[in-house]
């Protein structure tokens, strides 16, 4: 989940040392836990245990991997080769099923060939004509070979000397059976599994198999094609594995789901799922139909995979846990198939996985190999598409939240990610504090217990560097594991250390970081191991997941019942809250001023399961009467915690920061009014089946009777965009009867001049992912706003206002913006950011009558590019113990042209912004600021700052502006201390950024 950053490992790239050197430490070699043993006879390329880094190219490593299903033939010296299979599987002739399968890797190899004749890598490498190409030999045997290489992709390299397979004497280890046979040439390997073939139907094809070479080898990732074709592939070759679209991704690629469990299971898998509704709902069940459905039901995981593309084992290890428990007859997979139904997400962000994917393959090999993408990996959200969960912005999240509340209820949801280099291997649950009081007891309790169940079955089986307890919470809301622990689901999350993508890295004990507020790289009960530094590699991270599913696997199918009723369970107590506590729900009265922003809130309510009713007459609750049309919410209902943690006002316990935000109150981030109801909720509703029939009542702003177009209803942009593109003339009222309603030019009111034409907005976007601009497109294209994306090198050009009239730039820092990517760090072309003939460019285009908006962190720059005389009061020492990492805080507009129409009082998202004071005339002198005549658009509240979350000295911000209007030259710049936009959330904000932009004259031409 946390962003895994480039923190410093040694990272092995072509040209910057020999690949001779993966697997050792110094002279030595690791050993079984991954320390570094300085007189060992060396092994091959990276050999370690699965503590320490087991290398894709080693073939005793990859052997001793405890996936006993894994088949197939590896390359051995002194012109042997070793087949290996799970005791129980093996077919008689001391041959795994892999073989059978047509896993046959390099059968025929000799210490001086290749497979068809290619030159052997590890005596002298590839001939440069042939360089990259072992994979393209034809038939498995060439790209077996070629996987054991290292070679992937676009880029295929050699490995030096000394790097090659080697074989292992016979052994039994963790249940595998290791069988030593004589080469046996091409000819004989072909009979051999023709016989093996005629012994034994064909199983479905390993993902070894499917790829061409071994899941999670350095230097090889799958793309979405591979991925997703090889669980279409299993599904045909399975009656285990079912794998279905459900839908379309943001940029148009195929959303999966496959389904997993045995064939009595998917026989009926309808009535599994109505036992899941029953248990996720028992209201109007009767005792024996919930007895029914805790017998007759199965416990159903989710896993979901690779939300953050760069995260990226997910995906590989979602191919191999697959084809393990279909095919596998050992513990757990045998009983996981028959006890539980799991439907996997092999990646929940295809786009991504591919942008990344073929990124890494074009640059692996070359100083850029595994540098940041040079966009986001989401459309619009990037990182932030797990921040998306209960507001329901992107395509992926809205495909998910449907199957979760609607169509599956699964018992378990684990979300599989990875955080930075150096830290702790592994992280599982439980989470540290605080605790969010809306969640339900019982479910925090199954959220522990399987975490620390895993920790033992992992420390058993020998991993190390696993943490518990340290910098996840479980308070915040919108992540794709907190949002369904709302839902009466156990959400688990697990975040390995990452590798550079694909490439492995070499991390020193000294480079580790302890866990969480740990303190010092030490044993702890929170930090049971830890990881004695090494080598660590993609496939480390696939063999920590693996372990983690079974034990997870291994849990639900011994004690399926247990979790079953433990749903069921908390379904109730969240009915039961609803009578007997208050609050007993919410009323949205039909008289709130935007019906825009109540659909939106009823849109998100149903996406996630809740059940939404409208008042057929005037309603009373609380001493208080409403008007008829009323959207009425009962807490007693089995998602009423999902409810109560939107509709609360969040109060953030003192002590340790969030690890995300503290508050997210969503009808103050909409501008609904919302009343909560401590008494009897109102008869005389009917039941809501969509966003129509629950705001029907909903009229809103009764002067667009006349034609014109309401600032209060959050979809007025849009239609003004529209008007102007279309040439109509328009003009705001900005007192009287029609302030904040935009009339006709004829005969409307004269406040403020026309706006005879659409502006031309422009949005900065630097060669990396900014989230902040891909929130602000978000914003720009969901309401059908158009702007250009202006890169680096189109403002060093010069000359803007021949082309926009309007430049946003989103949060950036001033290195960001004046800096960019440094040189070296990702092609020439991509390098660098605007440069002083680009801050040059833009403070022209201002002064030339041109509109400068700036957002969070690019307000500094800009008060510096144009001398603005401004002040930031939390950079000034009083400030300093001012903290906000992100909640609800209220605002107030100032009257202006700009403001008219607003409501008396706005809530904004704030996390981490500034607030601003106009400067003394002695600090202008002293700083060689302008004279310019500031003007404050919106101000902290002066008193009750905070609406929800948490604030340390709020006193500091109180009353200073969060967003000011700065003369310069012709033009003017606006600049706001807060994010708008933030994350999609704050609906009632995105108008602010409209009124900047499309508000103020264009420039003249």
């Amino acid at each position: 989940m946390s962003r895994p950053g480039r923190t410093g490992g040694s990272m092995v790239r072509p040209g910057a040392g020999s690949r001779a050197g993966l697997g050792r430490a110094g002279a030595g070699s690791l050993d079984r836990t991954g320390a570094a043993t300085a007189g060992g006879r060396r092994r091959g390329a990276g050999s370690t245990s699965r503590t320490g880094g087991a290398s894709a190219i080693d073939a005793r490593s990859w052997i001793s991997r405890s996936a006993s299903q894994r088949g197939g033939v590896r390359g051995g010296r002194g012109g042997s080769c070793e087949f290996h299979s799970a005791s129980t599987r093996s077919n008689g002739l001391g041959v795994s099923r892999g073989l059978a399968q047509g896993g046959l890797m390099a059968a025929a190899c000799t210490p001086r060939q290749a497979p068809n004749g290619v030159p052997d890598p590890a005596r002298g490498g590839w001939p440069a004509n042939q360089r990259g190409r072992g994979a393209r030999h034809g038939g498995g045997v060439g790209r077996g070979w070629a996987s054991m290489t290292g070679v992937a992709g676009r880029q295929r390299r050699s490995l030096p000397a000394g790097a090659h397979a080697r074989a292992v004497p016979s052994a039994r280890t963790r249940g595998e059976e290791r069988v030593m046979v004589p080469a046996i040439g091409r000819i004989g390997a072909v009979v051999m599994m023709v016989l093996v073939g005629c012994a034994v139907a064909a199983p479905p094809t390993s993902p070894e198999a499917h790829l061409g070479r071994p899941v999670g080898g350095d230097f090889a990732l799958a793309d979405w094609s591979e991925v997703g074709g090889y669980f279409k592939r299993l599904a045909s070759e399975s009656p285990r594995v079912r794998t279905q679209p459900v839908g379309t991704t943001a940029e148009g690629r195929e959303f999966l789901i496959s389904i997993l469990s045995d064939e009595g299971n998917l026989s009926r898998l309808e009535a599994i799922r109505s036992h899941a509704r029953t248990l996720a709902d028992p209201r109007g069940k009767s005792d024996a139909e919930k007895r029914a459905a805790l017998r007759e039901g199965r416990a159903i995981l989710f896993i979901s995979c690779a939300m953050h593309a760069t995260e990226t084992a997910a995906p590989q290890f979602a191919m191999e846990f697959a084809h393990r428990l279909a095919t596998s007859d050992e513990e757990p997979w045998a009983s996981a198939r028959r006890e539980t139904v799991v439907v996997m997400f092999p990646s929940t962000n295809p786009d991504g996985q591919d942008l990344v994917v073929d990124w890494y393959r074009r640059t692996v090999g070359t100083p850029y190999e595994a540098t940041d993408l040079l966009r986001l990996y989401q459309l619009y959200a990037g990182h932030d598409n797990n921040r998306d969960w209960f507001m329901l912005t992107q395509a992926e999240t809205r495909i998910v939240t449907g199957l979760l509340y609607k169509e599956w209820f699964p018992t378990v949801y684990w979300d599989v990610h990875q955080h930075g280099t150096e830290r702790e291997r592994f992280f599982v649950p439980p989470f540290r504090d605080p605790l969010n009081p809306n969640l339900d007891p019982s479910i925090i309790a199954g959220i522990n217990l399987l975490g620390t169940r895993a920790v033992m079955d992992m420390t058993r089986a020998g991993f190390t560097g696993i943490s518990t307890g340290v910098t996840y919470d479980m308070w915040w809301n919108g992540g794709n594991r907190n949002v369904p622990v709302r839902h009466n689901m156990v959400g688990l999350l697990t975040e390995a250390a990452s590798v550079e993508v694909a490439t492995p890295v070499f991390l020193p004990v000294t480079r580790l970081r302890a866990p969480g507020d740990l303190g010092a790289y030490a044993p702890s009960n929170r930090f049971l191991k830890p990881w004695p530094g090494g080598w660590w590699r993609l496939r480390d991270i696939i063999d920590y997941e693996m372990a983690f599913g079974s034990s997870l696997l291994s849990s639900l199918s011994r004690e399926r019942e247990v979790w079953l009723r433990n749903a069921l369970e908390a379904s109730e107590r969240a009915i039961a809250a609803g009578r007997e506590e208050g609050p007993t729900g919410w009323l949205v009265p039909s008289d709130n001023r935007d019906p825009g922003a109540v659909r939106r809130l009823v849109d998100v309510l149903l996406r996630t399961g809740v059940e939404v009713s409208v008042s057929e007459e005037a309603v009373r609750a609380d001493g208080r009467e409403y008007p008829a049309g009323t959207i009425v919410i009962r807490r007693d209902q089995p998602y009423g915690a999902h409810v109560k943690d939107l509709f609360d006002v969040q109060r953030y316990p003192e002590g340790s920061p969030p690890y995300d935000v503290a508050g997210w109150t969503l009808p103050l981030l909409l501008g609904v009014r919302r009343v909560e109801v401590m008494g009897p909720m109102p008869e005389g509703t009917r039941p809501a089946a969509d966003v129509a029939s629950a705001t029907g009542a909903f009229r809103g702003d009764g002067r667009e009777e006349g034609g014109g177009i309401s600032t209060h209803h959050s979809d007025a942009w849009t239609r003004l965009a529209a008007a102007l593109a279309s040439g109509a003339g328009l003009r705001l009222g900005t007192t009287g009867e029609w302030e904040g309603v935009f009339l006709p030019v004829e005969g409307g009111p004269t406040e403020l001049a026309a706006l005879r034409r659409l502006p031309r907005i422009g949005l900065y976007a630097p060669w990396s992912g900014s989230m902040d601009e891909g929130w602000m497109r978000y914003v720009l294209d969901s309401n059908r706003i158009p702007y250009v994306s202006v890169r680096n090198e189109m403002v060093r050009a010069g000359d803007l206002g021949s082309f926009i009239d309007v430049l946003i730039i989103a949060s950036l820092s001033a290195g960001q913006l004046d800096r960019g990517r440094a040189p070296g760090s990702v092609h020439e072309a991509y390098a660098g950011g605007l440069a002083p003939e680009g801050a040059i460019a833009i403070e022209e285009f201002v002064r030339g009558g041109g509109t400068l908006i700036t957002i969070g962190s690019a307000t500094p720059w800009a008060i510096s590019l144009l001398k603005a005389p401004l002040v930031d009061v939390t950079s000034e020492p009083a400030g300093r113990e001012f903290s906000c990492p992100g909640s609800v805080l209220r605002a107030i507009p100032e009257r202006a042209d700009l403001t008219a129409g607003l409501p008396a009082s706005v809530s904004l998202m704030f996390s981490r912004g500034a607030a601003y004071r106009e400067m003394t005339a002695d600090e202008r002198r002293a700083t060689g600021s302008t004279d310019a005549r500031t003007e404050t658009l919106l101000r902290y509240a002066p008193t009750r700052l905070l609406q929800s979350g948490w604030v340390a000295k709020p006193e500091v911000i109180e009353g200073k502006s969060a967003w000011v209007r700065v003369p310069h030259g012709r033009g003017r710049a606006h600049l706001f201390g807060f994010q708008p936009q933030y994350r999609g959330w704050s609906t009632g904000t995105f108008q602010l950024v409209f009124r900047a932009a499309m508000l103020e004259p264009p420039i003249e031409r």
